[in-house]
């Protein structure tokens, strides 16, 4: 008997190590971040929420990078990612160019997100690599940590995590959470034509406000990056300007003509130390100020 047992347990473990192995030879890294002409994603979170589309994309000539947008017209700084051949994803490739994701990493890979200076620095490590379902369905889910680094004077690192994200295979990002604030979850999706969750929930119409507003910014604490949303009653030029606490201009965020409407806009501060500062918008007919916080 137990000869026997010991065989079934060779067979079994046979068959497992060429079922992942088959697996490993099957998988497709880019299935981890899909990016199809009509794939859609809607999260929840604290604030609004979010949803996303794709509704075009381009290829690099130079290097058949392809560039994949959400927005139409795209927004100022061009494309929301950018995609190599060597499965690496680029958020903002014409504004931050964040190396966000390296989706064929291992446990325990690191790669650098984005270079402040020589003593400051983003970076992303996978965390862990583990089955789960996700609507029904068993995937695989790839867990990635990603930290904000700087170097002391005594030369010894600190690091302080900034958020957890999980892609899932077959589905993209289903979670962002740094476990202070509410977490960043996908409610639903459609993935190459096929649906998964609840998606297409109705949308505020986006109705004609009769007054010019300044939202507040979300997230507010944020670390490095913050929308700022405003709503205008006529076609206008807006400028959308960002001051320290002494009323000293940092940055131009946003100097162009809008429709009617809301609209929003990104803020990076990388830059920029943890602090008080100022956002404000200037219209042909008002000037609205509202404060947020950098927290680094």
């Amino acid at each position: 008997m137990k000869t026997k047992n010991n065989i079934m347990r060779n067979i079994i473990g046979i068959l497992l190590v060429s079922s992942s192995f088959i697996h490993s030879q099957n998988v497709d890294p880019y299935q981890f971040f899909p990016t199809n002409i009509g794939d859609r994603w809607e999260y929840t979170q604290a604030g609004p929420d979010i949803i996303y589309t794709v509704l075009r994309d381009s290829v690099d000539t130079k290097d058949s990078s392809r560039f994949v947008f959400f927005y139409d017209p795209p927004l100022y700084y061009g494309a929301n990612y950018r995609i190599d051949k060597n499965y690496n994803i680029f958020y903002l490739p014409q504004f931050d160019n964040l190396h966000e994701y390296k989706l064929d990493a291992h446990v325990g890979e690191k790669w650098i997100v984005f270079v402040s200076n020589p003593n400051k620095w983003e970076e992303s490590k996978v965390s862990g690599i583990y089955e789960n379902f996700v609507f029904g369905k068993l995937t695989t889910i790839k867990e990635i940590q990603h930290y904000q680094c700087w170097r002391r004077p005594d030369s010894l690192i600190d690091t302080t995590l900034i958020d957890v994200q999980k892609l899932a295979y077959g589905f993209g990002l289903i979670s962002k959470e740094n476990y202070v604030l509410q977490p960043y979850l996908l409610r639903g999706c459609r993935i190459n034509g096929v649906t998964y969750g609840t998606v297409d929930v109705e949308e505020e119409p986006n109705i004609i406000p009769s007054e010019y507003i300044l939202y507040q910014n979300y997230p507010n604490p944020f670390n490095p990056s913050t929308t700022i949303s405003f709503s205008i009653p006529n076609y206008s030029r807006v400028v959308v300007k960002v001051f320290d606490i002494l009323g000293r201009e940092i940055q131009e965020i946003v100097n162009d003509y809008f429709y009617p409407g809301k609209h929003s806009v990104k803020f990076n501060a990388n830059n920029l130390t943890s602090g008080v500062y100022l956002y404000q918008i200037v219209t042909n007919k008002t000037t609205r100020t509202l404060k947020m916080i950098l927290q680094k």
